[in-house]
């Protein structure tokens, strides 16, 4: 230990007695410093300024000529004026030529042009078979990586703009013409274009009505489905049958989904699995039935119960039948005939097994008798199941299949349902769960849709009976009282009916601070090798030393070196860049252990294989750049990074300093800390150890660069 020291403090005397040692060491503490600070300053809001980058924006679009009104009506025109004042981008409005010749030539990184049947694709888009409208993006991928990302940003900007203004639009140029149609058109003209008008609000208000009666009847199947599972379950629990694994599909249902379609789907599902677990568990009964009759004997009273149990469990299995017969015959024509003898073999059943317990009980009959009597019965009951499910396939769920097919063409027909279908489908998209949580989101989703295509049904009826008062009297007013006195701000909440309030988990200052532990782990790299290449790793020979003791007192100036430059990084980070840590004491903390074990890392490499422990060094720096999710999350990147990443020390460099930015969760500073530490273990074990060997290799390699001249 004495020489250890001895080393150290002989390498710290000659850096302050030698002025030019002085200043290459300081030049090598500030490298992290200025590495660190400036690309987190670069990065530090890369978006803010996108107002700079200059896109044009031209427009092709020959208009169009509605059938409702002889105006016509040039929505390109307007998507121009609406991205003439948007400033988050600087948009250039000009001609298609224009626009691609200026992308080819750089002076713009990009153009978007809106096609001539621009108008007509728009205010067409409720005519079945009618495609999205397509606009034409020009990059100029050769100007810069992340333009090209920022400018196909700029252009779901320009489509989320289009989309959003689109009822603004509509509203200035559609149902503002209702509030003053007769500026443009006299009486017999304006006559014409509302019996126009109302021909196509005719009837979608009936439509919506029927729809939703069909929804409600679907959700009153769904909670008659529910105690049927409740009751097959309970069936199985009483005759001992273990109805919890996979096969049953008991415990496990489907999970929630994304469309209204999918629903409607899962819901027949359910409601199938629902039969199919009943005659399941009147199966599990029938297998213990012989158990039960030779455990009679020996154990009356006790079989007795299990009887009058599974009695009781098939009388509430016949009730659950029966509700939900009832709900199929209110909201089918007809009903499911086989569900009737469902019930009745179940009512069957249920005697049966009654009368074998007072049998038991009271000694009157053989067991064999009433083993046939009770077995013909469960045989029965589950033929009729069977049958159910069998009719249910072939009758109702065809029904319930075409429903979904009746609410996709409504919802062509009507922007809004469409609208309400898409938040409605949104909230499906949980886990997934049993079957009756399945059940429940579905029959949550079945009663809000109803609800809302009757608000629906009643807006449209309110239009065509104030569309057919427009068309007797000439007043306008009761229409302008529809549309509201604010056409704009009714519009606007068309188009978008939802907004997301974000609530970040462990927030950042800004995207430069998000990027700082990656600039940072960079930089202490970076010092690690440059220190290592401009610093000798042997020790001065002014006294013998052991292996171990030149090895670990030449690594203490490096260590002092390594733990200077974090030191700066770090405070230069906290203190001038200002990136809002939440732990910046664990920060430094984490800039220590880090810079330590880089050094080490670095400095065993080129201590033992010389030269080509400086490639591997940069090797090493090269893959920890991407493969350790510094810029990137990890799914993104390729098969190999993802693999790679847990076998480099950066990656839990990383995660320790994100952790003390952020915030910390369930102590996963500590615990990359850790991680980061142990890539010190086989450092040391080549330092110590293994570096013997490598002494004959070192010898060869140094008289070959010796050869040639040229390299040192």
């Amino acid at each position: 230990m004495r020489n250890i020291l001895h080393i150290v403090r002989g390498d710290l005397r000659r850096i302050r007695r030698n002025v030019m040692t002085a200043v290459v060491v300081f030049g090598l503490i500030i490298i992290p410093l200025l590495f660190s600070c400036f690309n987190v300053l670069a990065s530090w809001d890369p978006f803010g300024r996108t107002d700079q980058l200059r896109i044009a924006v031209a427009s092709a679009d020959e208009g169009h000529e509605s059938d409702l009104a002889n105006l016509r009506i040039n929505l390109g025109d307007q998507v121009l004026s609406q991205l003439s004042r948007n400033d988050q981008i600087d948009w250039v409005v000009t001609d298609e030529d224009t626009a691609v010749e200026g992308t080819k030539s750089g002076e713009y990184y990009a153009s978007i042009v809106l096609p001539p049947d621009f108008s007509t694709s728009m205010l067409t888009f409720y005519l079945t078979g009618t495609e999205p409208t397509h606009l034409a993006l020009y990059t100029n991928e050769k100007k810069n990586a992340l333009s090209t990302v920022i400018t196909s940003q700029g252009a779901d900007g320009v489509i989320t703009q289009i989309n959003d203004t689109f009822t603004r639009i509509i509203s200035d140029v559609g149902l503002g013409v209702i509030s003053s149609l007769s500026d443009y058109l006299d009486k017999d003209d304006t006559k014409a274009a509302l019996d126009r008008i109302r021909d196509r609000v005719a009837g979608l208000g009936d439509r919506l009505h029927s729809v939703a009666g069909t929804t409600r009847s679907l959700t009153a199947l769904l909670d008659s489905t529910k105690p049927l599972l409740t009751g097959a379950d309970d069936i199985a629990r009483a005759a001992g049958a273990d109805f919890g694994n996979p096969g049953t599909d008991l415990g496990g249902g489907s999970g929630a989904t994304a469309d209204l379609g999918s629903t409607l789907k899962d819901a027949t599902g359910s409601l199938e699995t629902a039969l199919t677990a009943t005659g399941d568990s009147y199966a599990a009964v029938g297998d213990r039935l012989g158990e039960l009759f030779d455990r009679a004997g020996s154990a009356g009273s006790g079989t007795a119960a299990t009887f009058t149990t599974l009695a009781d469990r098939v009388q509430q299995q016949t009730d659950a039948l029966a509700a939900l017969r009832d709900r199929v015959a209110g909201a089918t024509p007809g009903g499911v005939p086989a569900l009737d003898a469902a019930v009745d073999r179940s009512a069957d059943l249920h005697d049966r097994l009654a009368r074998t317990a007072d049998d038991i009980t009271a000694g009157t009959t053989s067991a064999a008798q009433s083993r046939q009597r009770t077995a013909d019965a469960l045989n029965r009951a589950r033929q009729a199941v069977d049958g159910a499910v069998a009719s249910y396939r072939q009758d109702l769920k065809p029904q319930l299949s075409q429903l979904g097919g009746t609410l996709d063409s409504l919802g062509r027909s009507v922007s809004g349902i469409r609208d309400d279908l898409d938040g409605i489908t949104a909230g499906l998209s949980g886990s997934p769960g049993s079957v009756q949580g399945a059940l429940d989101r579905a029959r949550t989703t079945t009663a809000t849709l109803a609800d809302r295509l009757d608000g629906h049904a009643a807006r449209f009826a309110d239009l065509e009976k104030a569309l057919a008062t427009a068309g007797e009297t000439g007043d306008f007013s009761r229409l302008a009282a529809i549309v509201g006195d604010d056409p704009d701000a009714l519009a606007s909440q068309l188009s978008a009916p939802v907004s997301v309030e974000r609530d970040p988990v462990f927030p950042v200052a800004s995207f430069g601070a998000g990027m700082a532990p990656l600039y940072t782990v960079l930089a202490l790299w970076v010092g690690a090798l440059l220190t290592v290449v401009l610093v000798r790793t042997s020790p001065p020979r002014d006294r013998e030393y052991t292996r171990t003791q030149a090895y670990l007192g030449r690594f203490g100036l490096f260590a002092l070196i390594g733990l200077a430059q974090s030191t700066l990084a770090v405070a230069g980070l906290v203190v001038f860049v200002q990136i809002g840590a939440v732990h910046p004491f664990l920060l430094l903390v984490s800039g220590w252990v880090t810079s330590v074990v880089f050094m080490l890392i670095v400095y065993t490499l080129v201590l033992s294989f010389g030269s080509a422990g400086k490639a591997l060094s940069v090797v090493l720096l090269v893959i920890q750049v991407s493969g350790a999710g510094g810029a990137y999350p990890l799914p993104l990147l390729p098969g190999w990074f993802q693999a790679v990443s847990p076998w480099l020390p950066a990656t839990y460099a990383m995660d320790a300093m994100r952790a003390a930015i952020a915030g910390m969760y369930r102590g996963d500073l500590w615990i990359n800390l850790g991680m980061l530490l142990l890539f010190a273990v086989p450092a040391l074990i080549l330092g110590l150890f293994l570096r013997r060997f490598l002494d004959g290799y070192n010898r060869s390699t140094n008289a070959a660069i010796e050869k040639t001249k040229v390299m040192s």
